[in-house]
């Protein structure tokens, strides 16, 4: 399963099953399933038909592998990393408040720790996308934040330049 989270624009770079995007201006649906954060909430696309419109939480079922995405608060929630794991949790918020933003972060390693499943973030912060992978198998238990474009191919990430 190859995740790109970043602009539409790299997606013909990479055969990804899954992009991850704040921007779906001009876009033209070409990946199999694209999730698409407005700030409030995620539109997930197959192909162009949008399949599923969230705002809370919902649990995504990719042959045999799951993913949770969690959105706004439902990210402080523990019992959403605690009961029926699934493969990779994705979490997005968005804020201009410097406080929100390092208190979402906190929230999403304790659930990568806790769940002992890898956490992908991402929280709008000043109209900016900050990106970050919390896993147990990290020493500081983050992989990796920035802004740039991230490439999730099952275990290996893959980094971009800043976009």
């Amino acid at each position: 399963m190859k995740i790109l989270s970043g602009s539409h624009l790299i997606s013909s770079e990479y055969d990804v099953d899954i992009l991850i995007t704040t921007d779906i201006k001009g876009y033209n649906f070409s990946v199999p399933y694209t999730f698409y954060f407005d700030g409030n909430k995620v539109y997930i696309y197959q192909y162009g038909i949008l399949k599923y419109t969230i705002d809370k939480k919902i649990d995504v079922k990719f042959e045999n592998f799951i993913l949770r995405v969690l959105i706004g608060n439902e990210i402080g929630i523990v019992e959403n990393y605690d009961k029926a794991k699934p493969d990779l949790f994705i979490c997005f918020e968005k804020t201009n408040y410097p406080s929100k933003f390092f208190y979402r972060k906190a929230q999403m390693w304790v659930g990568a720790q806790v769940s002992n499943v890898n956490v992908f973030g991402h929280i709008i912060y000043n109209g900016v996308v900050n990106r970050m992978l919390f896993s147990t198998k990290s020493q500081d238990g983050r992989l990796f934040e920035g802004t740039t474009y991230v490439l999730l191919n099952n275990e290996e990430l893959v980094l971009g330049s800043q976009e």
